[in-house]
């Protein structure tokens, strides 16, 4: 996919730096950020996203059917940028209260020098925070309560899941090491949806009237 291998593939995304550049071979798999709706492109990764003993985790927290509706691989090269602090549901159009829940699987050692996640345990229960557009869609570095964050180192095969409210973030990758993960996004069968403008109603800083 990376390799342009399936021209109708568009979900690769570049780090800020290379975009823009006709890139190839290497220099273009060294340049990639991330990898978008990746899953019904190769059998390979099916298997996966199905997963019976996952499906079963994730039943249990949603008490409902859990449906897949967003797949990331997240390859973070040596000096790729950060991921600020945000919550998921900021993403999505779907109404205050649906269990939406992030599957991060390590494929690379991921730790504290090539920029693996943070969180901040329990935050999930704190409702909607003003997210901007800042270097990203983000929390507001100074609300974001750094004395609680945790660092979660990840070993290959490593898995973590967490609520879509939860506060969470990866900061830049300054080794010379990759550090990649497939993310996935389930929500309840029976999830309704809201329309962006309600989104931001709850998550719109500026929105809001909140300054940042």
């Amino acid at each position: 996919l990376i390799d342009g291998k399936q021209p109708e593939f568009r979900g690769v995304q570049l780090e800020v730096s290379a975009q823009g550049q006709k890139l190839t071979g290497a220099a273009r798999r060294k340049a990639v950020r991330k990898l978008m709706k990746f899953v019904d492109w190769d059998v390979r990764f099916q298997p996966l996203a199905t997963d019976p003993e996952l499906l079963d985790v994730l039943a249990r927290l949603m008490d409902d059917t859990p449906v897949l509706f967003q797949e990331m691989a997240l390859l973070k090269p040596p000096g790729g940028r950060e991921k600020p602090w945000h919550q998921d549901c900021a993403y999505f159009n779907y109404p205050l209260g649906t269990t939406i829940i992030g599957v991060w699987i390590a494929l690379d050692h991921a730790d504290a020098n090539n920029g693996c996640l943070h969180i901040l345990p329990g935050t999930h229960r704190e409702g909607p925070v003003n997210h901007f557009k800042r270097r990203d869609w983000q929390i507001c570095d100074t609300d974001v309560q750094t004395k609680r964050d945790v660092v979660v180192p990840l070993a290959p095969g490593g898995c973590l899941l967490w609520h879509g409210m939860t506060h969470h973030g990866s900061p830049t990758n300054p080794s010379k090491k990759m550090r990649r993960a497939l993310q996935l996004h389930y929500r309840p069968a029976n999830a309704g949806q809201i329309d962006t403008d309600e989104r931001m109603q709850h998550f719109g800083g500026e929105v809001r009237g909140a300054e940042c």
